[in-house]
C-alpha cells in the first residue's frame, strides 16, 4: 500500500512540474531587401525575402503596395510602378502558429527617362485599293535607350513587329497607330491616316442605328429577323426591346417586352425574333434567375402585330431560355427550353404532365400541348416542310427527332437515357454535344448538325465536329446512324450560336470558334477560312453568288458559369466586331468594321441587304450593308430564311 502512495505522489510531482514549463515563445522576424533604393518609371524593383521565425516556420506572406497586394513567400514577378515619387512596400509574415510580424520599406521612383519619339512611313502611299498589300517602315527614335518593341493599330487590327506588311480588307481612311516602347519601359505613339479605294468585292454600309439606350443591354446570340415582304427589319438586345426599322435605316416602333422581367441581369444570351408569314413577331423572354419560381410570367412568348402592338402574351414559368428561336409551324409555334417547369410549380400553366417543349396557339397564344425534350434544350431546332423537327437536348444527349402524326408529333425511344433514337448518338459513355448550335435542313431531307465531341459535365466548349443525317432512312424502330462525319478546325461553344447553313450548290458551310469550313454533301472538305487568331460568333450567311458573310470579334469572350449552367457573359476584351466576306473559294474578299463587337449572325433580305446586330459605343447597334439577294438553297442563313422561323418553305 506504501509503495502504491509512493508511486502515485512520484506521477502527481512530475505532472506539477510538466504544467510548470513554459511553452516555447514565437517571433517573427519579417524583412526583405531591395535590389537599390531608387528606381525609374516602369523599372523592375527586385526584392528578397529574408523574414525568419524562433520556435516556428512561416508559412504565408503578405505584399501590400499601393491599393494592390500578393500572396507568395516571395514575389514571382517583380513589382514596378507608374508614377513618380514616395512609394511604400509593406510585408506581413506569418506563422504555422498564426503568430505574424510586419516590415514596412520606402523606395524612390523617378522619371529621367526621355520618352521615344514613334514615326512611321508606308508604301506605297498613293492609289491603295481594298485587298492591296502595304509595307509599313517604322521611323521611331529613342534619345537615350533603344526601341524594344513596336504595336500597330491598323483600324480593327492589331499587328507586332517592326517594319509589317498589312493587307486592307476595308475601304477608307483608315487610322494606323504606332505605338512603341523603350527598354525602360517608356512609350510614344503616333496616329496617320491612310486612305484606300473600295474595290469590286468591299462591304459598303448603307446605313446603321442605336436601338436600345439602356446602358446595360447588350447584343449576345440575338439576330436580325426580316419581314415578308423586305421592308422591315425587327432587332432585339438583352435590355428586352423589340425594335423594327424600315429598309432606308428609321426607326419606326419600340416594343418593351420586358415588363414581366424587371431588374433582369443584361449581361446575357438574349433570343432572335421569329416572323410569320402575315407579319406577326414572336419572341421568346427569358431570365437568367434560374431559381425564381416565384412570379410565373417570367418567362413567356409574346406575338407582336406588325405595328409594334402586343397580340399576346403566353407565360411559360419556370424555363430559362438559351439561344432560342420560336420555331414557326402552320397553326401553332414551339419552343424548348432549358429548364423543366413542373406540374406541381405551375398547376395553371400546365394539364397532364409538364416538360420543357411546348405548344401555343397562333391565334391566342393559349396552350396546345407539350414534349419531352429529355431534360431541357441549349437551342437548335429546325423544321421540315412536313413539320417534322429536330431539336438539341441537355448537354449531352444529342439531338430529338420529333415526327408529324395526326394532329400531333411523337418521337422514339426512351424519354431518357442515350439511345440510337437520338441524332448524335455514338455508342460510347456520351454523346455528342449540340452546345447552342443550329441545324440545317436541304431539299432532299438531309440534316447537318454541328457538334461538339463527347466532354465532361459544365464543359462551355469542345472539338467540332459535323454530322450528316438522311431523314428519309429515319428507322422509327431502331434509330439510324449518320450518312458521315467529318472532323474540323476549331471548336464548338456554348451561347456562341455556331451552326450550318447550305449554299445553291449543295455546299454546307459550317462555323467553328476558329473559321468557317466549306463541306462538299459526300462529306469531304472542300477548304477552310480562318478567322486569323479572331474568333467566330454565330451562323454564317450565303448569297447566290457563292460568297459567304459570318461575324468575327477580336478576342474571346468570358462565360462566367452559375453553378454548371452558363450566367452572365463578359464581354470587356471585346474591341472590335467584323462583318467577314469571303469569296466562294474561301479566300478572304473583304471585311467591314461594325462595332466593338458582333456577337450574333447576319441576315441577308430578300433585296440583298445584309443585316447585322452589334454594340457600338456601348449601344446595341443594327447596321444595313449592300450585298446581293441570298442563296435559294432554302436553308441559306441562320433560322434558314431572313424572316427565321427555322422551317423549309
Amino acid at each position: 500500500m506504501k509503495r502504491m502512495e509512493k508511486i502515485i505522489l512520484s506521477a502527481l510531482s512530475l505532472l506539477a512540474l510538466a504544467s510548470c514549463v513554459r511553452q516555447p515563445v514565437v517571433s517573427v522576424n519579417a524583412d526583405f531587401t531591395t535590389n537599390k533604393e531608387v528606381y525609374e518609371i516602369y523599372e523592375d524593383v527586385i526584392i528578397t525575402n529574408v523574414s525568419t521565425a524562433t520556435n516556428d516556420i512561416i508559412v504565408a506572406c503578405k505584399w501590400e503596395w499601393g491599393s494592390e497586394y500578393v500572396w507568395g513567400k516571395q514575389l514571382e514577378k517583380p513589382l514596378s510602378f507608374d508614377s513618380v515619387g514616395e512609394k511604400e512596400i509593406k510585408l506581413t509574415a506569418v506563422t504555422n502558429s498564426n503568430v505574424s510580424g510586419t516590415c514596412i520599406k520606402k523606395i524612390m521612383v523617378q522619371d529621367t527617362n526621355i520618352r521615344p519619339v514613334a514615326d512611321f512611313d508606308w508604301s506605297p502611299k498613293e492609289g491603295i485599293t481594298a485587298g492591296d498589300e502595304v509595307q509599313f517602315t517604322d521611323k521611331s527614335t529613342d534619345a537615350d535607350g533603344t526601341i524594344t518593341a513596336w504595336e500597330w493599330k491598323i483600324g480593327a487590327n492589331t499587328v507586332t513587329g517592326q517594319n509589317p506588311k498589312f493587307t486592307f480588307n476595308e475601304f477608307g481612311d483608315i487610322e494606323v497607330t504606332l505605338t512603341v516602347t523603350d527598354n525602360q519601359r517608356g512609350k510614344g505613339s503616333v496616329t496617320k491616316v491612310v486612305h484606300v479605294e473600295k474595290n469590286a468585292t468591299s462591304i459598303e454600309l448603307l446605313w446603321s442605328a442605336a436601338y436600345d439606350s439602356d446602358s446595360e443591354a447588350r447584343v449576345f446570340f440575338t439576330s436580325p429577323a426580316v419581314s415578308p415582304d423586305g421592308n422591315t427589319v425587327y432587332v432585339f438586345s438583352s435590355g428586352n426591346h423589340l425594335v423594327a426599322f424600315g429598309k432606308d435605316g428609321t426607326q419606326k416602333w419600340s416594343f418593351d417586352a420586358g415588363i414581366h422581367n424587371p431588374g433582369t441581369t443584361k449581361s446575357f444570351v438574349s433570343c432572335s425574333p421569329s416572323v410569320d408569314a402575315d407579319g406577326t413577331i414572336f419572341l421568346a423572354i427569358g431570365n437568367q434567375d434560374t431559381q425564381d419560381k416565384t412570379d410565373i410570367n417570367r418567362h413567356g412568348i409574346y406575338a407582336v402585330n406588325p405595328d409594334g402592338t402586343q397580340k399576346w402574351y403566353s407565360p411559360y414559368g419556370y424555363g430559362w431560355f438559351i439561344n432560342v428561336i420560336p420555331l414557326v409551324l402552320q397553326d401553332k409555334i414551339f419552343v424548348a427550353t432549358k429548364r423543366n417547369p413542373s406540374a406541381t410549380d405551375y398547376p395553371d400553366l400546365w394539364s397532364g404532365g409538364a416538360d420543357n417543349g411546348r405548344f401555343v396557339n397562333k391565334g391566342d397564344g393559349s396552350y396546345a400541348g407539350y414534349l419531352q425534350v429529355k431534360r431541357g434544350s441549349h437551342g437548335g431546332v429546325a423544321a421540315t416542310k412536313e413539320e417534322n423537327f429536330i431539336v438539341h437536348t441537355d448537354s449531352k444527349y444529342g439531338s430529338r427527332v420529333f415526327w408529324k402524326e395526326g394532329d400531333g408529333w411523337k418521337y422514339y425511344g426512351a424519354a431518357a437515357g442515350q439511345n440510337a433514337y437520338m441524332l448524335g448518338y455514338t455508342g460510347v459513355t456520351n454523346t455528342e454535344i449540340g452546345f447552342t448550335s443550329f441545324m440545317s435542313i436541304d431539299a432532299s431531307g438531309k440534316v447537318y448538325i454541328l457538334y461538339g465531341k463527347a466532354a465532361g459535365a459544365g464543359s462551355l466548349s469542345s472539338e467540332a465536329v459535323l454530322f450528316c443525317y438522311d431523314l428519309t432512312k429515319y428507322n422509327k424502330e431502331a434509330g439510324t446512324s449518320p450518312e458521315w462525319t467529318l472532323d474540323l478546325d476549331g471548336e464548338n461553344k456554348m451561347c456562341y450560336g455556331l451552326g450550318t447553313v447550305i449554299g445553291e450548290d449543295g455546299t454546307i458551310y459550317v462555323s467553328t470558334s476558329t473559321g468557317i469550313t466549306a463541306v462538299n454533301p459526300d462529306g469531304t472538305k472542300k477548304w477552310f477560312a480562318s478567322a486569323s487568331g479572331n474568333e467566330v460568333w454565330g451562323c454564317p450567311a450565303v448569297d447566290k453568288s457563292g460568297n459567304v458573310y459570318y461575324s468575327e470579334i477580336t478576342s474571346g469572350l468570358l462565360v462566367v458559369l452559375n453553378g454548371s449552367q452558363p450566367g452572365s457573359i463578359n464581354d470587356a476584351s471585346v474591341t472590335a466586331g467584323k462583318l467577314v466576306k469571303l469569296n466562294p473559294d474561301g479566300s478572304r474578299a473583304s471585311e467591314i468594321t461594325l462595332g466593338q463587337s458582333l456577337c450574333s449572325s447576319p441576315a441577308i433580305a430578300p433585296d440583298g441587304t445584309i443585316y447585322c446586330n452589334s454594340v457600338k459605343d456601348g449601344k446595341p447597334t443594327i447596321s444595313a450593308v449592300k450585298g446581293t439577294a441570298p442563296a435559294a438553297s432554302g436553308w441559306s442563313q441562320f433560322g434558314g430564311n431572313p424572316r427565321k422561323t427555322c422551317k423549309q418553305e
